[in-house]
């Protein structure tokens, strides 16, 4: 069978592509809002700039769209010199998790095996070394790819990345306590008793279709109270929301107290997860109550009762994840470089790096 590689290099021919590419994802085992086309469009609109340039690989079968490699290309400098790097879309903004390459149900293989020999031959004028971060451990692309790296002799450096807690939910609310340890089941129960013994303390939750007046209260919040505040991350949140079409991919949950808000969480439900992604509290409300937490765990309720089967944490080790995740899933960083001074004075300034520290130990 023949296979050809297209090059989506602008927003403009991309847009063309929305259709086929969430197709060729729901018919992935990479399925995930982190690499649907909406997310990835709004990314690229906040984060793309001059150095960073678009370098979308469409791997055809004939005429059947089987593979999507999501990168771009980044043009950056090490120690004056010229380095053009490949990286995913969604990284290293915006706390993308679970990146990876496309590919249809059954074809990997076959995609990893156009996409490398794409990059060695054709495309190998475009880059100098690649950085995919977030890669999942159980990636087949992942997989695959080290395995051509291996066969050719070639280097590749894996570290690991980041770590993302997971809550497996039971059918049943009442089973979901039981699952908890007694400290953080009572602890739970206690601190909302405690905010339900003030009048006006109201829980809210809005999905996709009437979420956009609750996001603008999320944003002011997260403005007014997170240290962290960050305005291309709200600017990119807005477009993705306007990109959202309908899905329910976007869940925002309040805590109000007399019509204030004191806590918010902004998720993304996809398929049967709903994944925290954005946490911000008034922690000058009451250092007595964990409202944070309080809200964690109505939300994790409110999951239950909608029959879904994970939440997810998303990246991060704080410890208050880990009092109610039961798993997790590690993601996995790729560093690759083809044999050009640029490259390889990086992974050589890395190695000796490694070895002092090694010797020092």
């Amino acid at each position: 069978m023949k296979y050809k590689t297209e090059i989506i290099d602008s927003l403009d021919s991309w847009m063309q592509s929305h259709v086929d590419w969430n197709n060729l994802l729901k018919n992935s085992i990479s399925n995930t809002v982190f690499l649907t086309w909406e997310w990835l469009f709004s990314w690229s609109e906040c984060y793309l700039n001059e150095n960073r340039r678009l370098f979308i690989i469409c791997i055809y079968k004939e005429f059947e769209l089987i593979g999507i490699a999501p990168w771009y290309i980044n043009h950056t400098k090490y120690k004056l010199l010229n380095m053009r790097r490949i990286e995913f879309l969604g990284s290293p903004e915006a706390g993308s998790d679970y990146l990876d390459v496309i590919a249809k149900r059954g074809r990997e293989q076959e995609v990893v095996s156009s996409l490398y020999q794409f990059l060695f031959d054709q495309g190998r004028s475009f880059w100098d070394c690649m950085l995919l971060r977030e890669l999942p451990s159980s990636s087949l692309f992942l997989l695959y790819f080290l395995n051509k790296i291996e066969v050719d002799g070639k280097y590749a450096e894996i570290r690991h990345g980041s770590y993302c807690p997971v809550v497996s939910l039971p059918a049943d609310r009442n089973d979901f306590l039981l699952t908890l340890s007694s400290n953080r089941r009572e602890q739970f129960r206690r601190h909302w008793r405690m905010l339900n013994s003030r009048a006006g303390i109201e829980y809210r939750s809005f999905t996709s279709g009437d979420c956009i007046g609750a996001l603008d209260e999320l944003c002011k919040l997260f403005k007014e109270k997170n240290k962290y505040y960050n305005e291309s991350l709200s600017q990119f949140i807005q477009k993705f929301a306007a990109q959202c079409n309908g899905n329910d991919w976007l869940q925002i949950d309040l805590l109000t107290l007399n019509g204030r808000n004191i806590a918010a969480l902004l998720h993304l439900r996809y398929q049967d997860e709903l994944s925290m992604f954005l946490m911000t509290v008034d922690k000058d409300f009451d250092p007595k109550i964990s409202i944070g937490n309080v809200l964690v765990g109505l939300s994790i309720q409110r999951a239950v009762e909608q029959k879904l089967t994970y939440y997810d944490f998303l990246k991060g080790i704080e410890d208050y994840k880990f009092h109610w995740a039961d798993k997790g899933r590690r993601s996995l960083d790729i560093i690759f470089c083809r044999k050009k001074l640029s490259p390889i004075m990086f992974l050589t300034e890395r190695f000796m790096k490694y070895s002092a520290k090694m010797i020092l130990k």
